[in-house]
């Protein structure tokens, strides 16, 4: 296919029949886009990423100063919990890659 010529499309029109003469009626509607909704979606979606992100600034800052003053007492069922979680992620895995 060969495009000849880059004009603009001005307004897109509709063609419709009338179900009793059968005859073809014309509208035109003028067509646009708007990307407002994309962007407020974005700018929301970065303010969530930067607060999740102080969070866990503020969680490992917890962390690290009872770590440091010896009160850190991590639950051990937790502990053995995420272990067993991502042995069992990382088998799945091998067992998808490899199978």
């Amino acid at each position: 296919m060969v495009i000849s010529s880059a004009a603009s499309v001005g307004e897109v029109c509709v063609a419709a029949v009338k179900p009793q003469t059968g005859s073809i009626a014309s509208q035109c509607t003028s067509d646009y886009v708007s990307t407002a909704d994309a962007e407020r979606a974005a700018d929301m979606a970065r303010a969530v990423q930067a607060r999740v992100g102080m969070l866990r600034v503020v969680r490992l800052a917890r962390v690290e100063n009872a770590i440091r003053a010896g009160t850190y007492q991590p639950s051990a069922s937790a502990v053995a919990s995420r272990i067993l979680d991502a042995a069992e992620i990382d088998a799945r895995l091998h067992a998808t890659l490899v199978g």
